[in-house]
């Protein structure tokens, strides 16, 4: 574990627990999520505790998954429910076991709580994870928010944390996670199902979320103090200061006032790998106040590679972060249980100046588990229509790696800008721009993913590469790039937009060394030591 920065993982207590095993559970199945990450440079876990209302453990304040069944139409919740009664009738409460056993393995352990609460309609058929407080009221709803254009991915039916009860129901169950059990704190999550308030209401309750969080610091520290120890509060976000304000998030109150410990900072619109101006600015605020950020990792998609991890570690720490944060862990294509390279791609997350020396693929582009930048009154850089005869727009690709000095030190084996251009046809024209300079088409790669009966990301068009070595190096820093359509077939009415880009870098690990993949058997005698 690094002295320096801190790792933490989140487990769910669900997808690879109890929902995965046949019932009943035994100690040994609920605690595997915490043994399989042994080894991995990890010093906290953040272990997810239910599902929003509905609660994994031997909870006296809330609802236990499975209480109020009747009938149930979801056969994998239904199950889920099953593990956990089963293990509280054998007497052992899943929580404590978790906790205990994350403590004698050396791991902190915070609590993680999901923190939006939605109305469901009352009906004898649910699907295994409704709180019957969640049936009581749809007066509470937020409901459609058609004046706000930000509003087109939010949750209609979300119970308004502008209620006083609703408030004091989730302050009840953080009580008791702090309070009841040797936990080291917990994890707030503000950013999975954000917002938690209407966007009607942002003016008049971003004061009253505030004044929540300021009842979470005095539950924390009375909790501290009755049980001497520790009790973090962590606050999980998008990393996007101003757009947080928009939906009543006060991040610069919050770390202010001291009512927060620690800040995971997610991605949104664009990913760590390639985007890091947002991050930057939270990072600013919270350091002023000595409050320290985690950056929180993506990883379901397919364009969360080993390599975008990479590149998304270095610079998060390039933009000041204190740690890495590994989000709902299930990278493809294995997902889970993890495979060698899975638990591997996290080792080194602790050490910036390690990885500094390994392949990165720097991205810019779309993602399946991170936040739409418009739920933030944001813009996604990523895909853009482009408009035949106007110039487009400059895509900026943050690279903190200093690629000229591993050049110099002949270290550089690929440096490779690829630009993904969806709907462009073989006659259609272009002109790329790098860093503001023309680069001649003779020094432009075309693939041709029209159509292909290879795997592909479900994009088609041409795919351009560009070999930087023979253009111009990255600069360390903010990068652009710009694609200008000439012109374009009018006979096909789908527009021409650029899909991602990337920058895929490639080091040797000394000068002249080989590559790993490299091999020569030639006639030589096998070696004998």
């Amino acid at each position: 574990m690094s002295k320096k920065h801190e790792i933490i993982f989140e487990t769910d207590g669900r997808h690879s627990s109890v929902y995965l095993y046949e019932p009943p559970m035994g100690i040994r199945q609920y605690v595997e999520p915490i043994d399989e990450v042994l080894d991995l440079g990890v010093d906290t876990i953040s272990y997810v505790v239910g599902d929003c209302a509905i609660l994994l453990y031997d909870t006296k304040v809330g609802e236990i998954w499975g209480h109020n069944y009747d009938l149930v139409n979801h056969e994998v919740w239904y199950k889920a429910a099953f593990n956990c009664r089963m293990m509280i009738e054998s007497g052992h409460d899943p929580l404590q076991v978790v906790c205990d056993h994350a403590h004698e393995r050396g791991f902190n352990f915070l609590a993680h709580l999901l923190l939006n609460m939605a109305y469901t309609p009352p009906n004898r058929v649910t699907n295994g994870r409704v709180a019957t407080f969640n049936t009581l009221h749809p007066e509470w709803i937020v409901g459609e928010e058609p004046d706000y254009p930000e509003a087109v991915h939010d949750n209609p039916n979300r119970m308004s944390y502008a209620v006083p009860e609703i408030r004091e129901n989730r302050l009840a169950i953080v009580r008791e996670l702090v309070t009841d059990y040797p936990t080291d704190g917990i994890e707030l999550n503000f950013n999975t199902y954000a917002p938690l308030i209407a966007r009607r209401e942002v003016e008049e309750h971003t004061e009253t979320l505030t004044e929540w969080m300021r009842d979470v610091r005095r539950a924390a520290d009375a909790a501290a103090e009755a049980q001497g120890r520790s009790k973090r509060v962590a606050v999980r976000v998008a990393a996007a200061l101003e757009g947080n304000l928009k939906i009543g998030h006060d991040i610069a109150a919050w770390v202010g006032e001291g009512l927060v410990d620690t800040i995971i900072a997610m991605p949104v619109g664009g990913d760590f790998s390639g985007e890091t101006a947002l991050l930057r600015e939270l990072v600013e605020v919270a350091e002023g106040n000595g409050v320290p950020v985690i950056a929180g990792m993506d990883s379901v998609g397919t364009d969360q590679t080993r390599l975008t991890h990479r590149a998304a570690t270095v610079n998060a720490y390039d933009a000041g972060v204190e740690g890495i944060m590994y989000h709902r862990y299930y990278p493809p294509p294995h997902r889970y249980p993890y495979s060698t390279e899975d638990t591997d791609r996290m080792r080194l997350a602790a050490y910036p100046d390690l990885l500094a020396h390994k392949d990165k693929t720097f991205y810019v582009g779309p993602g399946f588990d991170r936040r739409d930048a418009v739920s933030f009154g944001l813009t996604d850089q990523l895909p853009h229509e482009l408009t035949a005869g106007e110039q487009g727009p400059d895509i900026s690709i943050d690279v903190s790696d200093d690629i000229a000095a591993k050049a110099e030190a002949g270290e550089l084996w690929r440096c490779e800008l690829r630009i993904m251009l969806h709907e462009l046809v073989h006659h259609d024209e272009y002109r790329v721009y790098w860093n503001g300079e023309e680069v001649p088409e003779s020094k432009i790669r075309r693939a041709d993913w029209v159509f292909q009966m290879r795997p592909s990301a479900g994009v088609r068009g041409y795919r351009l590469h560009i070999d930087l070595r023979n253009v111009s190096l990255p600069v360390q820093g903010t990068n652009t790039v710009r694609v200008d359509l000439i012109s374009k077939d009018e006979q096909l009415v789908d527009p021409v937009s650029i899909h991602d880009i990337d920058i895929v870098v490639e080091y040797l690990p000394h000068r002249n060394a080989l590559r790993d993949d490299e091999s020569y058997a030639g006639a030589a005698v096998p070696f004998t030591p």
